[in-house]
């Protein structure tokens, strides 16, 4: 089995309406995000394993990349579409994801603990903290980024 990470930017004004189509009527959520989504300018080329695993790593130090007032919708959304975190700009998060601040070996170990041994782990974990964090400097504030590991 095998997963994928997607990263979307939508507008930040159709959150709203994202989280009500994901309630009522998941073929229009697919459509809405469809029509009003656009991709990021850098792509994820790891398994989107490696995606959740680097949460995980991050949620473990204290590095909350969704923000609170997303917490309804997040929750509506990931009932209908599966794990996704939505996160907004924030140059907290630009400055926590900077991988000069984190260590290859650590999230080498980190993966071992979750299960899962690759030679090249830390540096999957190191270039998806510099994804993440290239594409969270690029938002704009009516940007928000849907992340979605599927």
């Amino acid at each position: 089995m095998s997963a994928i990470a997607t990263l979307t930017l939508v507008p930040r004004d159709s959150i709203t309406e994202l989280a009500r189509l994901a309630r009522t009527s998941p073929s229009s959520f697919h459509a809405y995000l469809a029509e009003h989504g656009s991709k990021t300018r850098q792509e994820y080329d790891w398994s989107g394993y490696c995606m959740l695993y680097v949460l995980t790593y991050l949620e473990e130090r204290g590095i909350d990349l969704e923000p609170s007032e997303f917490n309804a919708e997040s929750e509506a959304i990931n009932s209908a579409y599966g794990l996704t975190t939505l996160i907004a700009p924030a140059r907290r998060l630009v400055d926590q994801l900077d991988p000069g601040a984190h260590r290859g070996e650590e999230l080498a170990a980190h993966f071992e603990e979750m299960g899962v041994v690759f030679e090249e782990s830390g540096a999957a974990g190191l270039d998806t903290l510099r994804l993440l964090r290239d594409t969270i400097s690029e938002l704009r504030d009516d940007q928000v980024l849907l992340l979605h590991l599927g």
